[in-house]
């Protein structure tokens, strides 16, 4: 009987990702997103390895990007229906039956994780694995070294994934989050003191290190993972907050005299991990960022100037801040009020540049200290971020709305935007190489570049209120 149930509780789990993912991100427009994905890491693989990087520096990166994606996943069973039920209307999605139906919750979260990581695994870490034939080239073995890449990265996931899963956890059996923060704080140091040697990374264990060693990390990896979810009290997760003696916080909040801007800000704080998600977001790609420049360094011979590689990667947080602000809510929920779609949009962008200026400008300047950057090009990096996060921003607005996390698996949408990222970012990371505060015509070419940038940006934004409100309108 328990095997039964747990069959069809896997099956119908991984059908309901499905059906989610297809309706939500348009049918053959998501089945073409691995195929995205696999060009652009075999193109990317390919002319940085003709430009000097090597195989083992590529394939470190892409380990990197995929531990930063396991963290993030691993909170995905936690977010709750709220985000599910603004895109698809009212639902009951199979993780919530445990409610209503006689199943364990830990039971139903565990075959939930596993269908996580399987699904993505295929879906996401699958197609980055085809980086190993553009590194290797086609010979009787790219299949293997394909099979083994995708095995490496998988592990990685799952790492990543388990981490936040041990976290949240913890935080269900009374854990203060001012340990997760001196943990953090503790693991950034390590990162910008010691950085990450790329010839010396452990999570190669099935590219470059005996299979033994692999199963062994994912054996151990597995069991973290489970006494993690035994750990997991689903009561104290479910339990609610009173917000309504705090709430008064907001209203000292500058700029927060609109109401839908300080409905905007309560509904982040009240929502599961408050304010802290947007600021552990920034926190993930901050330490990405120290991996990559360690990484570069070392390999190219050559640093980066720390200002303009911090400012212009940094800037990517406005996705995922503005991602967080539309979370819970949606553009209908506010129909049956007396507001415009236009304030909504205006609403959001200001609780937008309150929620996203401390959240991205707080570890930008903990990594110009800790460099000891000068003061022109700190200048100059703050410029690059500030101008750089609006026209993300903006790119983003304009793209996908009010659901900033659909366009994620939608091929096209996917495609623009991570063009029009690299149309501003690739170059301003070229020029960081050879950046000098005594070269004028640099140092004024990246000032233009963040100035051009956030006004193209802000003409974005404002432009996008309009012409969604005019959408909704249509219908």
């Amino acid at each position: 009987m328990g095997t039964s149930l747990d069959r069809t509780l896997f099956l119908t789990l991984f059908r309901e990702e499905w059906r989610l993912h297809t309706r939500l991100f348009g049918g053959r427009r998501f089945l073409l997103f691995p195929l995205v994905i696999a060009t652009l890491v075999a193109v990317g693989s390919y002319a940085m390895s003709e430009t000097g990087y090597s195989a083992e520096t590529i394939r470190t990166g892409l380990h990197v990007a995929v531990l930063a994606f396991g963290l993030y996943s691993g909170s995905a069973a936690f977010v709750g229906s709220d985000m599910l039920e603004n895109i698809f209307g009212e639902i009951t999605p199979v993780l919530g039956t445990s409610s209503t139906l006689p199943i364990a919750r830990r039971r139903l979260l565990g075959h939930f994780l596993l269908k996580d990581v399987l699904f993505y695994a295929v879906v996401f870490v699958l197609p980055l694995s085809t980086a190993a034939i553009a590194l290797e080239g086609i010979d009787a073995l790219v299949a293997w070294r394909v099979v083994t890449t995708w095995l490496s990265l998988s592990l990685v996931f799952l790492i990543g994934g388990t981490l936040t899963l041990t976290l949240i956890a913890l935080g269900t059996r009374g854990v203060s989050k001012r340990w997760f923060a001196l943990g953090g704080l503790v693991a950034g140091t390590g990162l910008l003191h010691f950085g990450v040697d790329g010839s010396h990374l452990s999570w190669l264990v099935f590219v470059d290190g005996p299979v033994w060693i692999g199963g062994g990390v994912a054996g151990l990896t597995v069991f973290v993972a489970l006494g993690a979810l035994r750990l997991y009290d689903p009561m104290a997760a479910g339990n609610t907050r009173s917000v309504s003696g705090g709430a008064t916080w907001v209203e000292r909040v500058p700029g927060s005299s609109d109401p839908l801007v300080r409905k905007t800000l309560l509904d982040l704080a009240r929502s599961s991990g408050g304010l802290w998600k947007p600021i552990v977001s920034a926190v993930i790609l901050f330490g990405m960022i120290v991996a990559l420049e360690t990484i570069v360094r070392s390999i190219v011979g050559v640093e980066p100037a720390p200002g303009i590689f911090f400012g212009g990667i940094l800037g990517l947080t406005a996705f995922t801040t503005y991602n967080w602000l539309t979370q819970f809510d949606s553009v209908e929920s506010y129909l049956a009020y007396p507001v415009s779609v236009e304030d909504v949009f205006r609403a959001k962008r200001v609780a937008f540049y309150l929620v996203g200026g401390p959240t991205m400008f707080a570890p930008y300047l903990v990594a110009v200290r800790w460099y000891g950057v000068g003061p022109l090009e700190t200048i100059v990096g703050a410029l690059l971020l500030g101008g750089f996060s609006l026209y993300y921003y903006g790119v983003t607005v304009s793209i996908a709305g009010f659901d900033p996390n659909e366009f994620l698996f939608d091929a096209v949408r996917f495609l623009v935007f991570t063009l029009a990222v690299a149309v501003v970012l690739v170059p301003a990371l070229v020029v960081g190489f050879v950046f000098s505060p005594r070269n004028p015509q640099v140092v004024g070419g990246l000032i233009t570049s963040g100035v051009l940038a956030g006004t193209i940006g802000v003409w974005l934004a404002l432009r996008s209120g309009p012409r969604w409100a005019d959408r909704y309108r249509r219908g």
